[in-house]
């Protein structure tokens, strides 16, 4: 095995990054229109004959085939937890980390208005958890009966209090609804068991869910299983954190990608306490992924204007709030549009800076007073402040003059300072040859090749 040719099947494009595994370099990457809405063997056997055209016939026929997708909305989940603080951000936290995007999240019982929004958010797979061990079993089995008598026909994964896991099973089956069980995401209040959740949810995704996108008709060309994209971005991420064996690792980093519909930010570092706050809420994971579905650069940009304000984005960008307007119906109409004027540059710009800004205040924890308890200074979430890097990835990252003012969102500004836990200063760095989805994909064959793809595409700036 000479080579490896890697497949992202996106919404946009079709994407194909070519590997010389013995050498360890990239030695072609190509892009294409997405077919994945009615043929995805199109944009997939567009990029075989350009990986072929630069390998000859027979490493081709030899080469490694794996893929990614994140087409048609990506995996799209619905989380319902005993309580907000905690069994819902461990639920977020363990389906972030298996690339999907949360599309519905319920704390409590569920009422049957909050069933009719489960219903109708289009969720592809559903979690249900809660539950220290030995705890709460009666709010449990309470939202299982209540969704096994719902309309929904889509997986769902119990991973709260063990002692009703059997029976939760059972009342699921019992309505001819699938139903998987995997161990207590939290197990108790300092302990954070994402890992057998996220398995699960990713075996969904590569045995089924993809079926239904398009993406699974094309599975019989490839040599493993079609993974989610931010799945395979997490774990680049991870590798580049803490390196091989003959290479040292970044330490801790951050990265973004900003897309179409979406700002993922990925951060790994372990989490501590900022100033000596009292940590509460559920344990964050080492390596975190948080995706924003109204920060994008264009299915979504009329969200993210909407949120800065349509009045004070045209005035950043200096243009009438008409043409602002138009410009963003463009964006969202026709979800492939190239700017073709420096007025477009400018707002493909400004959206990317707010994108970056806002996803990463999101994904930082923070620090506040709590007068209930004598005024003292408490944390939520995770501490990003000794972060010393950030990686830029996705198309207006590679393709902006200057990715640098994007990507140094993420520092805080005077007014944040020991509020919101992010870093002052950041050394950027932009993957430029869009190899870290590639990277993820490899790095289960061979992670010293999966490594130096990065090394050689990561440049700082």
């Amino acid at each position: 095995m000479r080579f490896a040719v890697l497949v992202d099947f996106g919404s946009t494009y079709t994407k194909m990054v070519c590997v010389n595994i013995e050498e360890r370099k990239v030695v072609a990457t190509d892009k294409y229109p997405s077919t994945v809405s009615y043929d995805a063997a199109i944009g997939l056997y567009q990029c075989f004959d350009a990986a072929r055209a630069a390998i000859g016939d027979e490493n081709f026929r030899s080469a490694l085939k794996l893929a990614t997708s994140s087409a048609a909305g990506g995996l799209r989940m619905a989380v319902v937890g005993l309580t907000k603080s905690l069994s819902i951000e461990a639920g977020r936290n363990a389906s972030f980390s298996a690339g999907a995007k949360i599309v519905c999240s319920m704390a409590g019982l569920i009422s049957e208005a909050d069933l009719e929004t489960i219903e109708g958010s289009e969720a592809e797979i559903l979690l249900l958890c809660g539950g220290y061990e030995g705890g709460n079993t009666h709010g449990l089995l309470h939202n299982a009966e209540v969704l096994s008598e719902s309309k929904l026909a889509i997986p769902v994964i119990y991973s709260g209090n063990s002692s009703v896991a059997r029976d939760i099973r059972r009342i699921f089956i019992s309505k001819g609804k699938e139903c998987f069980l995997a161990e207590n995401i939290i197990p108790d209040v300092s302990s954070l068991n994402i890992k057998p959740t996220a398995d699960i949810i990713r075996e969904l995704f590569m045995n089924r869910i993809t079926n239904m996108k398009g993406v699974g008709s094309v599975q019989k060309e490839m040599d493993g299983p079609i993974v989610p994209t931010p799945a395979a971005i997490l774990s680049a991420g991870e590798l580049l954190c803490f390196g091989t064996k003959n290479k040292t690792g970044m330490g801790t980093i951050m990265v973004a990608d900003i897309g179409g519909a979406t700002t993922d930010i990925y951060s790994y570092i372990e989490n501590k306490s900022f100033s000596g706050a009292k940590i509460i809420g559920t344990p964050e994971p080492f390596a975190k992924r948080t995706v924003e579905g109204d920060m994008g650069m264009r299915e979504s940009s009329i969200c993210l204007v909407k949120e800065v304000g349509e009045k004070n984005f045209a005035e950043r960008c200096g243009i009438s709030e008409i043409f602002l307007k138009e410009a963003i119906e463009k964006r969202t109409t026709f979800t492939d549009y190239i700017v073709d004027d420096c007025r477009e540059k400018i707002i493909d710009h400004n959206i990317a800076c707010y994108a970056v800004n806002i996803s990463a205040r999101r994904h930082a924890g923070y620090v506040a007073k709590e007068f209930s308890s004598g005024c003292r200074l408490v944390q939520r979430g995770k501490n990003l402040t000794e972060i010393k890097t950030i990686v830029g990835t996705g198309g207006i990252i590679v393709n902006e003059d200057d990715a640098v003012s994007i990507l140094e969102n993420v520092r805080i500004n005077t007014s944040e300072k020991g509020h919101i836990l992010l870093p002052e200063k950041i050394n950027v760095l932009v993957d430029w040859d869009y190899v870290l989805f590639a990277a993820g994909l490899l790095r289960k064959y061979d992670e010293e090749a999966a490594f130096a793809i990065m090394e050689r595409s990561l440049r700082l700036i």
